[in-house]
């Protein structure tokens, strides 16, 4: 089974995946920091668990989630790690779209005192 992130990152996990917890196996903690950066809000925002042999065949689809923290364990050389991420809830989402409407606004706002302002 993978996950594949919405920036279409894909990764081998283990069948101890969740809604919530994302467990893989990696050679190195180097590894395992590296797939961590690349669980922002935005390639959480739309991430799916696919088979192996058919990449059309998805297992579950999932939106809005967010990380929340990583464990891991090493075994023989063999890294076991699980990111625990978490759903963001209605009031998150919304509040996040709002946020990001203000910072247009405010670049607008910005972009006409200057050329107000400049003549």
């Amino acid at each position: 089974m993978k996950i594949k992130l919405k920036d279409n990152t894909e990764l081998t996990v283990t069948d101890a995946c969740t809604s919530t917890s994302i467990v893989a196996e990696f050679i190195s903690a180097e590894e395992i920091e590296d797939f961590r950066k690349k669980l922002t809000d935005e390639n959480l925002s739309s991430f799916a668990y696919v088979n192996d042999e058919e990449e059309s065949s998805v297992i579950g689809e999932y939106q809005n989630y967010t990380f929340e923290s990583v464990t891991y364990a090493e075994k023989e050389n063999i890294f076991v790690a699980t990111f625990n991420i978490r759903q963001l809830s209605n009031i998150d989402v919304r509040l996040a779209a709002i946020e990001a409407g203000q910072t247009t606004q405010n670049d607008a706002i910005a972009e006409m005192s200057e050329v107000i302002y400049s003549e």
